[in-house]
């Protein structure tokens, strides 16, 4: 069987491949199944690499930011389903920024129709689609808009996550502190609560790995035992079936 996320970007696709290696044994291969090629475009952001794990195959994007579900759907993904029911699984882990649940929910079906019809958070949906050849064919559709309970985005889940442990949670509030203070003199480079954010992520790990402050952001993800996270475990739980 395939399966297929679509996330936003670079940092979320690491982290659920390292997260989804973790916990639940993917590995991650050069090639996906045979006659199945999807290309992304990494100078528009967009990122595809395959994983595998048995006979399963896994696939997972990022589509170059939050308003390009849509056009990353209608020109990588929608053919190869309508032709040849290339995934039995889709999900979509998207940020709920200060959007409201029920806003973000209609944007996602109106990106992925007519394949996509059924969202719920959190929940796998049963949709069904009608092929190139007419036949009706059913697709398991996850959305799950991070964090689950609250504004934000994939680095509130993750400073909160961090902060699970009491010693990291004091150096989590010390640099957000540090962050809100230095806003003023800083606005060429805070010019938005989402860069807010990134820089209170990006001070929490200078903080905790003194000298990796230059690594990739990947190197950085993969440096954190993110298994180990109870917040990660719930807000994962229902994409940890895929």
């Amino acid at each position: 069987m395939n399966d297929l996320i679509l996330c936003e970007g670079k940092t979320d696709a690491i982290l659920l491949s390292y997260y989804l290696g973790r916990m639940r044994g993917w590995e991650s291969v050069r090639k996906g199944p045979k006659g199945l090629e999807i290309r992304a475009d990494e100078e528009r952001g967009e990122s595809a690499y395959w994983y595998r794990r048995g006979n399963d195959h896994l696939l997972i994007c990022g589509v170059g930011g939050k308003d390009n579900f849509g056009s990353f759907f209608d020109q990588r993904i929608k053919r190869p389903l309508l032709d040849s029911s290339a995934f039995g699984k889709l999900a979509v882990v998207t940020d709920r920024d200060d959007r409201r649940m029920e806003e973000i929910q209609k944007s996602i079906t109106d990106c992925l129709g007519p394949v996509i019809s059924q969202a719920r958070q959190n929940v796998w949906t049963k949709n069904q689609y009608q092929n190139s050849f007419g036949q009706k064919e059913d697709l398991k559709f996850l959305l799950l808009i991070i964090p689950t309970n609250q504004e934000g985005a994939l680095e509130t889940l993750l400073l909160e996550a961090i902060k699970e442990d009491p010693y990291d949670c004091t150096i989590v509030e010390r640099c957000a502190a540090f962050v809100d203070a230095i806003e003023t003199d800083a606005k060429r480079y805070l010019k938005n609560p989402r860069s807010k954010l990134k820089s209170r992520l990006g001070v929490t790990w200078a903080i905790q790995s003194p000298g990796k402050e230059f690594h990739f952001i990947d190197q950085q993800i993969r440096a954190v035992p993110w298994e180990r996270y109870q917040l990660l475990a719930q807000c994962f739980d229902q994409l940890l079936s895929i």
